[in-house]
């Protein structure tokens, strides 16, 4: 037996100590799916509360590619036909400049697209979540009139989908935690 051999022994029972603790700290933690049932008893209350949250309606169309999202993400583009919740959904979104070159033009563009949306119980006042949901996605700007403004439109609907997908992970996420 070689003195190497006896040195490493308390490092090895150190090293498989920390593992077994670490196994029981992690086996007293539990993972719930959000969207889905928790277990095989559950029936999926939250995913039963999203396909019933109405959203309202918008007026342009970068907001209604936001609405098209919110409510794909809920109900998977289902209509709702007995509204639990009511959603409101206010859009804005803007175009800014992000460089300059020698000729004084921006190069590359960013789209923000901005949502306030509040979420309250049909018939009441009763608010279940607000917020504000913000993303944003640039384009380049060329010498093509056409190509800046297709660039524009796919920038402004991957800025919306951003958003859409933000707001319904908060939607599910009030939910499952209010109970």
């Amino acid at each position: 037996m070689s003195s190497s051999d006896r040195g490493s022994r308390p490092i090895r029972r150190l090293g498989v100590m920390g593992i077994l603790g670490a196994a029981l700290l992690v086996g007293a933690c539990s993972v719930q799916p959000l969207y889905g049932p928790a277990s095989f008893t559950d029936s999926g209350s939250v995913q039963k509360t999203l396909t019933r949250i109405s959203v309202g309606q918008v007026n342009d169309r970068v907001a209604q590619q936001v609405r098209n999202r919110v409510i794909f993400q809920m109900a998977g583009g289902k209509e709702i036909s007995d509204p639990l919740y009511h959603m409101t959904l206010t859009v804005s979104y803007r175009r800014e400049g992000l460089g300059i070159t020698t000729t004084e033009a921006s190069p590359v563009y960013s789209i923000v697209v901005q949502a306030t949306f509040t979420v309250k119980k049909a018939g009441t006042e009763e608010t279940l979540i607000t917020g504000t949901a913000r993303a944003n996605a640039s384009y380049n700007y060329v010498n093509s009139m056409y190509n800046n403004s297709r660039a524009e439109i796919d920038a402004q609907n991957r800025a919306a989908e951003q958003v859409g997908n933000e707001i319904a992970i908060r939607v599910a996420t009030a939910i499952a935690t209010r109970g």
